[in-house]
């Protein structure tokens, strides 16, 4: 039965692997830099260190299936209630279909309602269509439009 669980170091590799489908290549977008294991320890780090970001992963049979982070932000507007974000959610090819998705957002969505959370969020490129079919199917709406920068 699978779990989920809190990131270690020693998941870095499977997690860059499992990212594998949100980049197009190796190196960064952003900068065409291409990272090292260092750049990924320090990121990891500070994740571990900030207060409410879980990078989080889901376990079937010792092997890591899926992965997601979970943010939890403080917030003013909403009457002071934090709201939360899930981000970078992947699941291995071969595990989808079999929960493991479903696992990891209800994981975030117990977190969200645990904190006191007014809202759940996450943005899907507009390209991921299975994952919007998913995402729709757990209750999630559409709704705005999201822009960025990339810098």
């Amino acid at each position: 039965m699978p779990t989920v669980r809190l990131a270690k170091e020693s998941d870095i590799p499977r997690i860059i692997e499992l990212y594998g489908d949100l980049v197009i290549s190796t190196s960064s977008v952003e900068t065409n830099r291409v990272p090292t294991a260092a750049d990924y320890k320090r990121a990891f780090a500070e994740i571990r260190a900030a207060k409410g970001h879980e990078l989080l992963v889901a376990e079937e049979e010792g092997r890591v299936v899926g992965t997601m982070m979970l943010f939890i932000m403080p917030n003013l507007s909403h009457g002071g209630l934090p709201w939360a974000g899930v981000e970078n959610v992947m699941v291995d090819a071969d595990y989808r279909r079999k929960g493991i998705g479903k696992l990891l957002m209800d994981y975030a969505l117990a977190q969200a309602k645990k904190a006191g959370c007014y809202k759940l969020q996450l943005i899907s490129d507009k390209t991921r269509t299975e994952a919007h079919k998913f995402y729709r199917a757990l209750g999630y709406r559409a709704s705005g439009h999201g822009f960025r920068l990339y810098l």
